[in-house]
């Protein structure tokens, strides 16, 4: 689900891809499974400011940190990067007078929020700043790492994101393009497996690090977020039958007069702040967002209708679902993210065909329901599989409170002992989105 120019045949993409699915049926991984291999390449110089934002900052306990970080950043510390210049700035949080998004400024004082980052941050966060997808067999790969970013800063959790982002430019910056490589397995050798990008762990990261160098003054991170929301645009963001396309990666979703898409990596919410700190691709990223919910409209099949995972662009502006086995023409575990984003970006309108249908697809609302549909085959309708994941549940609690305007209840938002990393970042974020756009939910 879930940087992810070298010539290699469709026809072993698709076999890598189809391999690496088929392995990790508990969630399609980062989204990026089909992404083809590229071959191992030299790692290449690092732009100045994505090298110059990686050095380490040991930060004392901030008043926005959560009430516990004084006890985390104590265990952790020796086992950090050494601590920066000393003629480093010292922390500072935003000036009074800098906008702040409404889920920033809530964020550290819903206690159920903090709590779920605390056990988020304890199961999956490695002392180095490595995001472990538990559900995956223990691999990390750029989205990870991206989502690991993006709930730090919106934390207030200084010292974790820059764990986090040390440990993500030292390892997945490999590229020559400047984004990440998206696969990495600490079982393999290399453990960088497949250097393919991936666009929604690069778009999370950009906006990650924009975020970051608003809310702490820091002009390391603004620039490495100009940097790669830069790197992005001129990638994987291209024009095709009068619209802009978010391709899932750089390598292997041309098909000739198509392109395969994924509708779940495009992350409404962060095109905004990719504008402006893009100043040169302002207007690419505000068409994009702009053009955005009109793709999410048009990319639903079935009845109900439903976004799916993959979905083809035809040359004549048509979408239609993918007849190859390597892209599932299903709704799953990439594309309940699309709702997610919507809410996030303020598409809150209850008449939404998407959040609508929805509804009726999860009936029982944010009920806690041990058989919800989870996997539904396009455009038939079939149930191919149910379960209690908490983070559709939490999706389909936001779903139901922007349908029915009735909060969302406590353990919708729970965490269970169980659950995977996916499941408890979508937690997080649906808590985050709900306080930012729509509060009468929590």
């Amino acid at each position: 689900m879930s940087s992810r120019s070298r010539v290699i045949s469709l026809a072993v993409i698709a076999a890598i891809a189809f391999a690496v699915w088929a392995t990790t049926k508990s969630r399609t991984p980062d989204g990026t499974a089909e992404a083809g291999t590229a071959p191992a390449a030299p790692a290449q110089p690092a732009p100045r400011a994505l090298a110059a934002a990686a050095t380490p900052v040991v930060v004392p306990v901030s008043s926005e940190a959560v009430s516990s970080e004084g006890q985390a950043i104590a265990k952790d510390r020796t086992q950090l990067p050494p601590p920066a210049p000393a003629d480093t700035p010292p922390v500072q949080t935003a000036r009074a007078d800098t906008p702040r998004p409404e889920a920033d400024r809530k964020a550290g004082l819903d206690a159920g929020t903090v709590a779920l980052w605390e056990d988020w941050r304890q199961r999956f966060l490695t002392p180095e700043g490595r995001v472990i997808d538990t559900g995956n067999g223990g691999i990390s790969h750029s989205e990870g790492q991206g989502y690991g970013l993006l709930l730090s800063v919106l934390m207030g959790d200084r010292a974790s994101f820059a764990r986090i982002w040390s440990w993500t430019y030292t390892t997945l910056f490999v590229r020559d393009d400047g984004m990440m490589a998206w696969r990495y397995d600490p079982k393999a050798d290399p453990a960088v497996t497949d250097r393919n990008s991936a666009s929604d762990g690069d778009i999370l990261a950009a906006w990650a690090l924009a975020e970051a160098g608003r809310r702490w003054s820091d002009d390391r991170y603004r620039e490495a977020a100009a940097e790669l929301a830069a790197a992005i645009r001129r990638t994987v963001i291209v024009e095709h039958a009068g619209r802009l396309m978010v391709l899932p990666g750089q390598e292997g979703f041309r098909r000739d007069p198509s392109v395969v898409v994924n509708p779940a990596y495009w992350v409404l919410p962060a095109f905004p702040v990719l504008a402006d700190i893009d100043p040169d691709g302002a207007a690419v990223w505000n068409r994009l967002a702009a053009e955005t919910p009109a793709v999410m409209a048009a990319v639903r099949f079935g009845t109900p209708a439903l976004p799916p995972e993959w979905v083809v662009a035809e040359p004549d502006g048509a979408f239609t679902l993918p007849q190859d086995p390597n892209f599932p023409a299903a709704f799953g575990y990439n594309a309940v993210r699309v709702p997610l984003y919507l809410a996030w970006a303020g598409v809150l309108d209850p008449a939404l065909p998407i959040y609508v249908d929805l509804d009726r697809l999860w009936p029982a609302g944010a009920a806690r329901i041990t058989d919800r549909p989870q996997v539904v085959a396009l455009p038939d309708g079939r149930v191919t599989e149910r379960g209690s994941d908490a983070g559709f549940r939490a999706v389909a609690g936001l779903v139901a409170c922007i349908v029915h305007d009735r909060p969302m209840p406590a353990d919708v938002t729970a965490v269970d002992d169980d659950a995977s990393y996916y499941a408890a970042s979508l937690t997080l974020m649906v808590r985050l989105a709900a306080a930012g756009r729509k509060p009468a939910c929590l």
